[in-house]
């Protein structure tokens, strides 16, 4: 495995995707669960930031990652 946590839960992804029959919306729901889980471990005064910082990071991700955005993804990878 990586040392990049998002290449490995991406890699988990691929390989779950390509043994087919894959429902997107239960991998989805699987891994806004796992966010959720996330969230969770942090302080309870902390959690409303950190879901409203992941949402936003989420938004924009997205918008780069499809070109909705000019220039192209600024993302990691």
């Amino acid at each position: 495995m990586s040392d990049c946590l998002h290449c490995e839960i991406n890699q988990l992804v691929q390989e779950r995707f390509e043994r087919g029959n894959t429902d997107l919306v239960e991998m989805a729901s699987m891994i806004a669960e796992s966010l959720a889980d996330l969230i969770l471990l942090a302080p309870e005064s902390d959690r409303s930031n950190l879901m409203a910082h992941a949402l936003s990071a989420f938004g924009q991700i997205v918008l780069e990652k499809s070109g909705a955005l000019d220039g192209g993804s600024n993302a990691t990878h």
